[in-house]
């Protein structure tokens, strides 16, 4: 028992972390790259993404987003994850800095913008920032 108990506390104390990729191997890959200091929430989508946030939206701290994916893009949920939720930090990850990508980080209030392929170092270095950013409030 007292070991979930310690397990209980652990989870409490990282911070909450929701990546979304079409790809397989760059959720897993982005998963491993940011550590034991969070908890992970993966999706292959935006819809996938918007419903972990409606189950677990208040403990989140960050969203990372990858621009390019079947369906919605990152960009639309961005915008949404704006209106909705406020508190959470978000980040866009693209290979490709376009016009669209840039959009998004304009109209989705984006605390930063990260190029593909991610490096583990990267991905630990704009957590923690993001963890001590002050929030990004509509205005």
């Amino acid at each position: 028992m007292s070991s979930d108990v310690e397990m209980s506390e652990t989870q409490q104390a990282r911070q909450t972390v929701v990546y979304v990729d079409d790809e397989e191997l760059a959720r897993k890959y982005f998963a491993r790259s940011a550590g034991s200091d969070y908890e992970v929430l993966l999706a292959d989508g935006a819809d996938e993404a918007m419903s972990i946030l409606r189950r677990e939206g208040p403990r989140v701290a960050i969203l990372v987003t990858d621009f390019r994916m079947p369906g919605r893009h990152g960009g639309d949920l961005l915008r949404q994850v704006s209106q909705e939720y406020p508190h959470i930090v978000r980040i866009l990850v693209t290979a490709y800095a376009d016009k669209d990508a840039l959009e998004a980080v304009n109209s989705g209030k984006v605390f930063r913008i990260l190029e593909k392929p991610l490096g583990v170092r990267t991905v630990r270095e704009v957590l923690a920032s993001a963890t001590t950013a002050p929030l990004l409030r509509p205005r």
